[in-house]
């Protein structure tokens, strides 16, 4: 239920956002403030200045694209066939389904960081590992492709992502586990795996932390890409290497286990 509240409630910020932004326009039309009708640039400004209000709003930041297409959707919604834009909607609301409720936007991990990923799979001698929240598959794939003994599963609450991932593992089912579920991160059992993945956003991860330190085994880790879990201190930091100075934080949040 808090849930679907908050999703009310980012959209009532849409709209009054939306609504101020185009109540500032007609105020400095009148008052002879612009200095031109071009629509383009009215189109533009009204953009701008919805975003700016949404983040006075503290909207998430994972509504600034609505915020900038609305304005630009409207003004220009007769330059193409509606089917056309009835289809680019579609198309985002499945992209972006969980991304209101979750917190959480589509990030898709880079290469450099799949690789890191490799090598603490093959220094930790892990046998099993989750993506939460897995996007469309790119590092469960990965993976499995050089670690074919390790057995990988991921979740994913966005409907389209989440059959593009299945798509992309279907070719891998056939060499040990490999599954992809339709399934919210925080209804995944993470005692089954030594190495839970995480690439969401600084909103969740406190609970995050708390949900692994309360199902993880001894042992396992937790590995979150760019986002530190707040006032914990990582067991080990590593640094990508990539242009965008990525690091992966590892937490151990059942304990070292027996054999540390």
């Amino acid at each position: 239920m808090a849930r679907w509240h908050r999703q009310i409630r980012d959209w009532l910020k849409v709209a009054l956002s939306q609504g101020a932004a185009f109540a500032c326009l007609v105020v400095a039309a009148r008052a002879s403030l612009l200095p031109s009708a071009d629509p383009a640039m009215l189109v533009a400004l009204h953009a701008a200045g919805a975003t700016v209000i949404g983040l006075l709003l503290r909207l998430p930041r994972i509504w600034i694209p609505l915020q900038l297409l609305l304005p630009v959707g409207l003004v220009y919604g007769g330059a193409a066939p509606a089917w056309l834009y009835l289809a680019g909607f579609a198309a985002v609301g499945l992209l972006f389904w969980n991304a209101p409720s979750e917190q959480v936007p589509l990030y898709l991990t880079n290469r450099r960081t799949r690789q890191a990923l490799s090598e603490l799979v093959k220094e930790t001698g892990a046998r099993s590992f989750v993506d939460l929240g897995c996007g469309t598959g790119g590092v469960l794939a990965a993976l499995k492709r050089r670690h074919p003994q390790l057995d990988v599963a991921g979740v994913e609450t966005a409907p389209l992502v989440f059959a593009l991932a299945w798509l992309r593992l279907l070719p891998l089912r056939g060499k040990g586990v490999v599954s992809v579920a339709y399934r919210s991160l925080w209804k995944e059992d993470l005692s089954r795996y030594d190495i839970v993945y995480a690439f969401l956003s600084p909103a969740p991860m406190a609970r995050l932390h708390e949900k692994a330190r309360a199902e993880m085994r001894p042992g396992a880790i937790l590995v979150s890409n760019s986002f530190a879990v707040p006032e914990v201190a990582p067991d080990r930091t590593i640094e990508v290497g990539d242009g965008r100075q990525r690091r992966l934080y590892v937490y151990r949040p059942g304990g070292a286990g027996p054999s540390q």
